[in-house]
């Protein structure tokens, strides 16, 4: 059972993953080893998948961040699947009910290559692209 603790545990953990238990019992008035327990519950029980580290692709010289909804033109898709696990420009794959089969999270240093990557997916199928603007949350 997940209650209001476990669901503050998680946010806190969300905005910084390595933050200290002791810290983190002192932001919810707990100590660090019951924190510290509370955590190893989640993690046994899979609430807690694994912890990650938000990249700022900007730094990166990556530019620009676009979702591609792929309309994958077979329906053996186990080629596609080897080909987004090699592309490092693939940050997400998502498979999508309703248009498209596959949803990626792309990011890339310039349109140049944004283009030469789109003409490499056309093996798989077709394809509609929505460039993001800015990232709110």
């Amino acid at each position: 059972m997940i209650d209001q603790t476990d669901l503050e545990i998680l946010k806190l953990l969300s905005e910084n993953s390595r933050i200290q238990w002791k810290e983190l019992g002192q932001k919810i008035h707990m100590t660090g080893q019951a924190v510290g327990n509370r955590i190893r519950r989640l993690e046994d029980i899979g609430v807690i998948e694994q912890y990650t580290i938000a990249i700022n692709r900007m730094k990166l010289g990556q530019l620009l961040t676009a979702f591609i909804t792929v309309f994958v033109k077979t329906t053996n898709h186990q080629e596609f699947k080897n080909f987004f696990q090699e592309e490092e420009a693939i940050s997400e794959v998502h498979r999508t009910s309703g248009d498209g089969c596959y949803l990626l999270k792309t990011h890339f240093a310039s349109n140049e290559d944004l283009d030469i990557f789109l003409e490499r997916l056309l093996k798989y199928g077709n394809y509609r692209v929505n460039l993001s603007i800015g990232k709110l949350k």
